[in-house]
């Protein structure tokens, strides 16, 4: 029987109706407006994001025959305080890119390397405990504060839970037992809080009993996980060593690093990826906060006409470069104050030239990422990519040609979807197993490097140069 996958994202939320073989029957997609401010502020209306997820379900299922179940992906690292009792929400939305509680994480330092070796995360404000705590000393002290999909699953189910990947993004989970820990919670000034049970990714939370959705009443939820994971599953990397990177409003490399988790000596967080019959896995992974949103950006201030027309711009910058961390820098920098920077504009430069610049930028942040996994001593042979910018010959080009590996593309725009159906058909099928699960696939299109490995290493060297210098002036601005 079918299966219903949401995948509540930053932009909106997607949801696919699922065939036995992987095949989607049916989708729908509910947008979600983000709100930027001051002080790295970025939020969305909860009210809003609730709505995008019934409007996508309700496409999604309106033609569809009886479901086996569903399943929710999340952002994992966004966080809103509600009630418990109504389930009303007591506060914005705070998105994973908000950066407001920079000064949360720099008032632990002395404890930052108990905080790496007991959660593989690194302080900094794109994790969950910071947001939490810094929400608590500006917004509210009422309700409960936790992930968007605790908050989700209660609307859905009435369960108040998280799954194990989600809680691996807290900085509040010990990644060694699995379980909720009593010194980070105490070391983030969070002690009292209630937090929502631990669960499997394969495991049935409950029936869905919302008025809202009125057509899934009794439909069991039984699969769960962070957004970036479950692409990572989808592509098939279930074996350590294998790799993906997902293109959608950031950039995300994750790696498959096994059953026992490593902390990285380089800039990485180390997560659980997923729990599946018992069993967990883990990846180092690394971010690069602005990728499509980098582009919209070139959008909406006319120097590129549409997404589309990456692929029309010329086929180099014209010797302008840029550094597309237009919400500071995530692995394996950690300057949550950083801005982008463009540098070699001269009167010849065009804003074509100024795009091109910015959309390689996005490539070369994803090499840095790549070159830090290889010292972890994860060498990547081949890179599998997802996600809207994949699309873009003229970006995967030039990821393949800076990270000097080969890039598979993988052939459908949804892989978070395809990835926790896939987990939730293992819930709802006990004696399936996690080779079943995974649908096969065929990359839709492979680029090999065709820069030389010294051409790359020379323009990855000016990159990281600029990228020091835009670092330097953000510390000191």
């Amino acid at each position: 029987m079918p299966i219903l996958a949401i995948d509540q994202g930053t932009s909106g939320t997607k949801a696919l109706v699922v065939g036995d073989r992987g095949e989607v029957l049916s989708r729908g997609f509910g947008e979600v407006a983000i709100h930027h401010g001051p002080s790295g502020l970025v939020e969305c209306d909860p009210d809003e994001l609730w709505g995008s997820l019934v409007s996508a379900v309700s496409q999604a299922t309106s033609t569809s025959p009886s479901l086996e179940a569903v399943g929710l992906a999340n952002q994992g690292e966004s966080i809103l305080a509600w009630d418990p009792r109504t389930l009303e929400p007591l506060s914005p939305v705070i998105v994973w890119q908000d950066s407001r509680a920079a000064s949360l994480c720099d008032d632990r330092r002395d404890h930052e390397e108990f905080v790496r070796a007991r959660t593989g995360l690194q302080l900094d404000p794109y994790f969950v405990a910071p947001k939490m705590k810094w929400l608590r000393e500006n917004m509210t002290r009422e309700g409960v504060v936790t992930t968007t999909d605790a908050w989700l699953h209660a609307k859905l189910t009435g369960h108040f839970v998280t799954d194990i990947a989600t809680a691996s993004r807290t900085l509040l989970l010990d990644i060694h037992t699995g379980a909720w820990s009593h010194e980070l919670l105490e070391l983030w000034g969070l002690a009292n809080e209630t937090l929502p049970e631990v669960v499997a990714c394969d495991q049935i939370i409950g029936a869905i009993t919302t008025a809202d959705l009125p057509s899934l009443r009794g439909v069991q939820v039984s699969g769960a996980i962070v957004d970036q994971p479950a692409a990572l599953f989808a592509q098939s990397c279930v074996i350590a060593g294998e790799a993906k990177c997902t293109y959608g409003t950031g950039a995300f490399l994750l790696a498959n690093i096994g059953a026992t988790p490593k902390i990285s000596q380089f800039g990485l967080a180390t997560s659980i990826a997923w729990e599946l019959r018992g069993e967990r896995a883990h990846y180092l992974d690394g971010q690069v906060f602005t990728a499509a949103s980098a582009v919209a950006w070139l959008i909406e201030n006319g120097l590129l006409e549409s997404a589309e027309a990456i692929d029309s711009l010329p086929r180099d910058s014209g010797g302008v470069m840029a550094i597309s961390a237009l919400a500071g820098f995530g692995a394996p920098r950690w300057k949550p104050s950083g801005s982008g920077a463009i540098a070699g504009i001269s009167l010849a430069s065009t804003k074509d030239h100024i795009a091109r610049a910015v959309v390689d930028g996005i490539a070369a942040q994803v090499t840095e990422l790549i070159a830090a996994m290889n010292a972890d001593g994860v060498a990547l042979q081949r890179l599998r990519v997802d996600g809207g910018l994949t699309r873009s010959k003229t970006l995967m080009q030039m990821q393949a040609d800076l990270a000097q590996i080969p890039v598979d593309v993988y052939p459908h725009p949804d892989a978070t979807a395809l990835g926790v159906a896939a987990i939730t058909r293992l819930g709802a099928e006990p004696t399936l197993s996690i080779d079943e699960a995974v649908a096969p696939w065929r990359p839709v299109a492979t680029f090999e490097p065709e820069w030389s490995a010294d051409q790359a290493a020379e323009y990855m060297s000016t990159w990281k140069d600029l990228a020091d210098n835009a670092q330097e002036r953000s510390a000191h601005g």
